[in-house]
């Protein structure tokens, strides 16, 4: 089988999950002997240059190059739709949302749902509108589409109200990152005390003021530990000021880091990881941090269930006191912080690139029998 994959998600991070997934993807399909190949004439992402010449087709330029990237996206359509018709794919597999697709005519097309956030939030985007529409007529344009999770499935069909046979699920697998690597920023982490962590973006439905209110509601939590940010960027006016009037001390609550090997650093050390969100599509970070024997605290919403099972010491995302609840029951108990870690390890056997890849696989043969 030879599938195809488009430029489109490649020209829009220079690393991030979705473009990870897709690297991750077609080193598992060309590892079981399938021809797969990326086209992306131009780029500016970071997971391309991993992969064997043999599965891409493109160069990467600087994100820095922002108005660069917008430019060549005209190019990188017209330049990849060729190159994909001249290799002759049997399907084609979009990764991501555009009003044109990339294929040649009379083969069929795919194309990965993630999460149905920028529907079910839609205040908390700008050019949500757009953004939408180009979805929509991505996935209802598509031969087939893929879900990363049940939920995700089931809010899509909610919201666009396709057919439910056109929509498959493939979970994704998780990386865990290298035990050699935490030596290269042993300065991560700004004092030696205890400390929960958060990861990834902190925008509204990722709800990080929920973890700030609710420690601050726990004399112990608040006495115990600190509060590390990993990712995300530096924090904003609003949070900073959220935090002063919360009565944190100075550089009890922090942001760092940006790399894996830092991450990697915050999973071994933390006593938690944190996830309050009110909406994912499917979350990585829980498994990330089981694979580093770090106990999972998580919102009871959404595909979080799903993803983490009995793994996790759940909470209601919307409740701080709920959320200060379930920290107070996990940092203080022995037994209940090595019962999380074993059941996250367990949890680990059900998520693979390979069974992500391996079930992805057997979408296509079916759509292409």
């Amino acid at each position: 089988m030879r599938v195809a994959f488009d430029y489109q998600i490649f020209s829009l991070q220079a690393y991030g999950g979705i473009s990870r997934y897709f690297t991750r993807l077609v080193e598992h399909l060309a590892a079981a002997k399938e021809e797969v190949k990326i086209f992306s004439p131009v780029h500016c992402n970071e997971y391309l240059d991993s992969l064997t010449p043999a599965l891409r087709y493109g160069r990467r330029i600087s994100r820095k190059s922002s108005k660069a990237i917008r430019l060549a996206l005209p190019y990188n359509h017209i330049v990849c739709r060729h190159k994909i018709s001249n290799w002759k794919p049997d399907l084609v597999h979009e990764t991501y949302f555009s009003m044109f697709n990339s294929k040649p005519a009379l083969v069929p097309v795919v194309v990965s749902v993630f999460d149905m956030v920028h529907e079910l939030f839609p205040k908390e985007f700008s050019k949500v509108n757009r953004y939408c529409d180009f979805k929509r007529k991505a996935v209802e344009r598509a031969d087939h589409v893929i879900c990363i999770s049940e939920n995700t499935r089931n809010d899509l069909l909610n919201t666009f109200h396709i057919h439910a046979e056109k929509v498959s699920v493939a979970h994704l697998g998780f990386d865990s990152f290298p035990d050699n690597q935490p030596a290269a920023r042993a300065d991560v982490l700004s004092t030696n005390r205890p400390f929960l962590l958060f990861v990834g973006n902190r925008k509204g439905y990722k709800n990080f003021s929920g973890l700030l209110r609710a420690v601050s509601l726990s004399p112990q939590l608040r006495s115990t530990f600190d509060i590390v940010a990993f990712g995300g960027g530096a924090f904003t006016n609003t949070e900073q000021a959220l935090i002063k009037s919360l009565g944190y001390d100075a550089r009890q609550v922090y942001q760092t880091g940006s790399t894996d090997a830092e991450l990697a650093v915050l999973y071994d050390k933390a006593v938690a990881l944190i996830y309050p969100s009110l909406y994912e599509g499917f979350g990585l970070p829980p498994l990330e941090a089981m694979a580093h024997n770090c106990p999972v605290i998580v919102s009871r919403a959404a595909s979080m269930p799903e993803v983490v099972g009995d793994a996790g010491e759940y909470f209601e995302p919307s409740s701080p006191e709920s959320i200060a609840a379930a920290i107070v029951n996990v940092v203080f108990s022995t037994e209940k912080t090595s019962s999380l870690v074993r059941k996250g390890q367990k949890r680990l056997g059900q998520f693979s690139w390979e069974t992500c890849a391996s079930k992805t696989l057997a979408i296509y043969e079916k759509l292409l029998s």
